[in-house]
């Protein structure tokens, strides 16, 4: 950004992030956003798009679906825009009841980097 660009384009950039880094990101963005820079935000997390954009193009199948302004959809929306048909956004949770273990190890010990034993 030193260099005066006035375009910024991010691909998925808060795969690897920490939530707490991520906040901090997309409060970056905003704030160069509302200085006049462009900011191509690339990604498939969709809370992260309604907090971060303004107009925002759904693509599908390298084609432009639509392009809507953020404040008039909603993560629904633009799922479905993005796939063609309606999504779950929740899968329904059923209760688990684990069974009796399948396996078990005991006397389990291992050589760290160093060559010494660490057993547990």
């Amino acid at each position: 950004m030193y260099h005066g660009a006035d375009l910024l384009i991010l691909d998925e950039p808060t795969a690897v992030l920490t939530p707490q880094e991520t906040v901090q990101l997309l409060q970056l963005l905003r704030g160069l956003a509302d200085r006049g820079l462009t900011v191509i935000f690339i990604t498939h997390k969709l809370e992260e798009v309604m907090q971060v954009s303004d107009p925002v193009t759904v693509l599908r199948d390298g084609r432009v679906i639509a392009t809507v302004n953020t404040a008039d959809t909603n993560p629904r929306e633009l799922a479905r825009m993005m796939v063609g048909r309606d999504v779950l956004m929740e899968l329904p949770r059923t209760a688990y009841q684990p069974g009796a273990p399948l396996l078990e190890v005991e006397g389990v010990s291992v050589m760290n980097e160093r060559g010494i034993e660490d057993g547990h």
